[in-house]
């Protein structure tokens, strides 16, 4: 691989490391009082004001002016399932399930809709090595949470909630590669600014909710790292990767989560969870592997009299 596509794999990897964060400030945020729906809305009017005053501060802000009004239906779409599905769903089931379980049930979703729709869009059909790495992935995040106590099917609405939450993310990854939102801080404030027009509805049908004093820095936190951080890796290594290799190397985020999980709240990775992270790092080396062998292929091909 060449130092571009490390440089992918390194952002992806970034993401879901930032993203593992979410679920333990979002539960400190519950804690505090803070409902669902204004943990969503609050995490991303923070992060959209901190995106608008570096862009003031850097003389961009005629810049990300511009590409609004170039970019605004595709960050409608994109702003949709990436913020709107994403995060109102992922917050809520987190209000209603263990961290854990809302982890497995969205990546394991966004990982199909990831495979499923870009075979869609490029109109072909899955290749064998392309099941075996979605099989591997989905294995290897029901090892990581099959000790947990709410596996087993329920109708309760948390599963409804993380599986909405799978599916705009996975169509998010998708979406955002063709058409084109770029990667950076100019698109992320983009897609913060139409996010934060479809939060604001669930959040003023809710009640407007006041921020404890002591709950601030958790949710600067929470919009800096995961909000800004996570999305800014994500969209980044969109440019350089194709989705469904980025949706794969993310799936690494439960392993982050885990070790968090341990640093944090004490809790311990068993030997099952541990089989688990080893069967996503199957799937990753599997795709990458299959996507090395055919640049090689591609390589010598072009390079022949």
């Amino acid at each position: 691989m060449n130092k571009k596509h490390w440089y992918g794999v390194l952002l992806a990897l970034l993401a879901a490391f930032f993203n593992g964060m979410v679920g333990i400030f979002s539960v400190n945020l519950f804690n505090s009082g803070m409902t669902p729906e204004a943990v969503a809305f609050y995490k991303c009017a923070v992060a959209f004001f901190i995106i608008v005053i570096v862009l003031v501060a850097t003389n961009k802000l005629s810049t990300m002016l511009h590409y609004l009004r170039e970019k605004w239906q595709a960050l409608i779409v994109c702003s949709f399932f990436g913020f709107f599905m994403l995060y109102f769903f992922e917050t809520a089931a987190y209000g209603n399930l263990n961290v854990a379980v809302v982890v497995f049930l969205l990546f394991g979703v966004s990982t199909l809709v990831t495979f499923i729709a870009n075979a869609i869009f490029e109109r072909r059909i899955l290749t064998g090595k392309e099941w075996m790495s979605v099989l591997f992935a989905i294995l290897g995040l029901y090892l990581i949470f099959i000790e947990n106590e709410h596996i087993e099917a329920s109708v309760d609405i948390g599963f409804i909630y993380a599986v909405l939450a799978g599916v705009g993310y996975g169509l998010f990854l998708v979406l955002n590669k063709k058409l084109n939102i770029g990667g950076g801080l100019i698109p992320v404030c983009g897609l913060l600014f139409f996010g934060l027009i479809y939060l604001l509805i669930p959040f003023s049908l809710s009640g407007p909710v006041g921020i404890d004093g002591s709950a601030w820095f958790t949710l600067v936190l929470l919009a800096l790292l995961p909000t800004i951080g996570g999305f800014w890796c994500t969209t980044k290594s969109l440019t350089i990767m194709k989705s469904q290799t980025v949706q794969l190397i993310e799936l690494s985020e439960p392993i982050f989560a885990l070790i968090l999980g341990f640093i944090f709240l004490e809790q311990l990775v068993t030997p099952m969870q541990m089989l688990g992270g080893v069967c996503i790092l199957a799937a990753i080396l599997i795709h990458e592997f299959r996507l090395s062998l055919c640049r090689k292929a591609k390589i010598a091909t072009d390079t022949m009299p």
